[in-house]
């Protein structure tokens, strides 16, 4: 009878789950709301400079602050509700927009506006990730994480189709104070939705009263010993060395300088971006991956090429189709990993374990930033700088074809 009733516990669809379908919702909000931020932050710092070099600073100061505090959003997400957390994320999100469309109301907003507003920015994503990735298997069935994780990131990808395309078009009809507005509006839905998310007081609650400096003790003993993160994350971080600054930073300056496209222009390459990624997350929500590993080999391998032949188009159009493809190949190696690391490690340890994660697999990003943006700023043409970055990610690739602790992982 116990088997019985496991089983039909498993076989209840994930969107029976109250909770989970206000976390998608919450997302839903959120993600929009941030890319519409996002592409207006963009253009308004082309607009107010033409130093590419502060451009590039708008991706570094959100980096490094979100770097230094992945573990202790971590530490948080192990010991606090990661309702209260997101929700706060959100809400402060939502509290800082608004400042910005004072300041833009006022004609005073200036570079170093923009750069605080990307660091605050940077902080808030720090509690915010642990925070999401943690509390999402303890909402849902071991063998329902890649499904929900698919569909968080499905409902998380139509912002980018939603968010550049509103972002550019109200920049066109409203200008800057119109676009912010919307994702204030949106950031403080987010916020409300989160609320009414549920969370067993068992899956919160840490019976051993250690220390900050205890747990996070714990967490780096615990993932020495899980050598697949490790095997994760030395790949992953000399991935986002070549790739992370680079993409970010060279798509709004080739649109910009390369080809003279305007907002809408840039909303076209970035939802071409959000076309592609949430074709990816529909695609992994009905594909049961038996040897992810050998999936997201394959996907890198696909997504080096693709990048360096991204750095030789031509015109829009070749980019926004290049961009779709590796938008496709990111969800099917992003989605694998993530539902790899969740199913090998405890629940009491998950929010330690993806902000180390993410801490040390992104360690070389603010690098990548400041590399990226200082060979612009010298002369080195963006478009080869992509090219280059794009074949050592690919011969990257190449290499873990020999890490069998990737490519030998079954899901269950």
């Amino acid at each position: 009878m116990d088997a019985i009733a496991e089983q039909d516990k498993i076989k209840v669809p994930i969107f029976h789950n109250r909770s989970f379908v206000l976390l998608l919702i919450s997302a839903l909000f959120s993600s929009p709301g941030y890319f519409v931020y996002l592409i207006g932050a963009e253009w308004l710092m082309l607009t107010i400079t033409d130093n590419r070099f502060y451009f590039g600073m708008l991706f570094f100061v959100a980096a490094i602050p979100r770097l230094i505090l992945l573990v202790v959003g971590g530490i948080i997400a192990d010991r606090v509700n990661k309702r209260t957390i997101l929700f706060w994320s959100d809400f402060t999100r939502a509290i800082l927009i608004g400042i910005l469309i004072v300041l833009i109301s006022t004609d005073t907003v200036a570079i170093w506006h923009l750069l605080v507003l990307s660091g605050l920015f940077g902080i808030s994503d720090a509690f915010s990730y642990p925070a999401m990735q943690s509390l999402i298997p303890t909402l849902l069935e071991e063998d329902q994480l890649q499904r929900g994780n698919s569909f968080i990131q499905m409902t998380a990808q139509i912002s980018p189709i939603l968010g550049p395309a509103l972002g550019g078009t109200l920049i066109a009809l409203l200008g800057f104070t119109g676009v912010f507005s919307v994702a204030c509006v949106l950031l403080l839905l987010a916020s409300i939705a989160v609320l009414f998310i549920r969370v067993k007081e068992s899956e919160e609650s840490n019976e051993e009263n250690h220390t900050p400096l205890a747990d996070l003790k714990e967490g780096f003993l615990y993932a020495r010993k899980n050598e697949l993160i490790i095997s994760v994350v030395i790949m992953a971080l000399f991935l986002n060395l070549f790739f992370s600054g680079p993409i970010a930073i060279g798509m709004p300056v080739i649109v910009k300088d390369i080809f003279e496209g305007s907002a809408v222009s840039l909303a076209t390459i970035q939802t071409s971006m959000g076309v592609g990624a949430l074709l990816g997350a529909i695609l992994l929500a009905s594909w049961k991956l038996k040897k992810p590993g050998k999936v997201v080999i394959s996907g890198l391998i696909g997504l080096g090429i693709a990048f360096s032949t991204m750095g030789m188009s031509t015109n829009i159009w070749m980019m926004a189709g290049l961009v779709a493809l590796m938008a496709v190949l990111t969800q099917i190696i992003n989605i694998p990993l993530i539902t790899m690391l969740q199913q090998t490690t405890d629940k009491r340890m998950l929010g330690r374990m993806m902000s180390m994660f993410m801490t040390v697999s992104t360690g070389l990003t603010p690098i990548s930033y400041v590399v990226t943006s200082s060979l612009i700023a010298v002369g080195v043409s963006i478009q080869w700088t992509i090219v280059v970055s794009g074949a050592i990610v690919t011969l990257i690739a190449i290499y873990n074809l020999r890490n069998k602790k990737i490519l030998e992982f079954k899901l269950s």
